[in-house]
């Protein structure tokens, strides 16, 4: 009889669209996007402007991604269903546009409260050499949905490049169990109980 062999299903993606492959835009080679739009499926520009770029440069997943500076500093955000105090993992892949400073790049992820800052450094990169780098950070859900920004912290028309965008919800943690200590107390009451039980009956 052969042995019986279980693989663990691997967490759904949370996040619709997150190489950005779908829009109802075609970016060609890049196509500045304004605040408050929605043309790329799933998500919203949150603030300023950013470029969707197409053929501009080299994609980290699929054949689109994002500068987060079109004309000036900008950022996307996205909503989706959470619950309350469990931990989710966020990845991403980082890179910059490579065609003028400033040489470090720094955007700030956010969710469920929280946030962190990355920064991605452009010396040796160029665009059919993007060097793109995967990035993790992970958040607690305080709501039943949960909005993910990704915002240019630097003022600057070349921005951070953003792709391949991953939110999984992790195992939530194992359910106590109770001490040794508190066991043998346990056990201890449970005798004791017994005990008397005989007792009354003699």
């Amino acid at each position: 009889m052969s042995a019986l062999i279980i693989t663990p299903v691997q967490a759904a993606n949370l996040i619709q669209n997150g190489s950005f492959e779908t829009a109802t835009v075609n970016p060609g080679s890049f196509l500045q996007l304004d605040a408050v739009s929605t043309a790329i499926t799933g998500w919203t520009v949150s603030q300023g402007t950013i470029d969707y770029i197409g053929t501009y440069w080299q994609a980290s997943e699929g054949s689109r991604n994002l500068d987060l500076s079109g004309a000036n500093a900008g950022g996307i955000q996205q909503t989706f269903n959470t619950t309350v105090g469990e931990t989710y993992r966020v990845t991403f892949d980082l890179a910059g546009n490579t065609d003028y400073s400033p040489t470090i790049k720094e955007m700030r992820v956010s969710a469920g409260g929280n946030s962190a800052d990355f920064s991605f450094d452009i010396t040796g990169k160029s665009r059919s050499n993007m060097g793109w780098v995967s990035k993790s950070w992970g958040f607690t859900a305080t709501g039943t949905t949960t909005t993910l920004s990704f915002l240019n912290l630097v003022d600057t028309p070349y921005g951070p490049a953003l792709d391949n965008v991953s939110v999984i919800a992790l195992s939530p943690p194992p359910t106590s169990i109770p001490e040794p200590s508190s066991v043998l107390g346990l056990l201890s009451l449970g005798v004791l109980g017994i005990s008397s039980a005989l007792k009354r009956q003699s």
